[in-house]
């Protein structure tokens, strides 16, 4: 019975891992694709330059 849990437990890990990979892959081509920065590269908001 443990083998049994441990084994689809394995396949479980395999299979979240390729769809979770893929869905990464996908949103970082349509961000290539868009041009749209990240948090670290976009220009600062007036109220951000100001420091208020």
């Amino acid at each position: 019975m443990a083998f049994l849990i441990g084994f689809v437990v394995f396949f479980l890990v395999i299979a979240l891992t390729i769809i979770l990979g893929g869905i990464s892959r996908m949103g970082d081509r349509r961000v290539t694709l868009e041009g749209r920065p990240t948090e670290g590269q976009r220009l600062p908001t007036d109220r951000e330059a100001h420091g208020y």
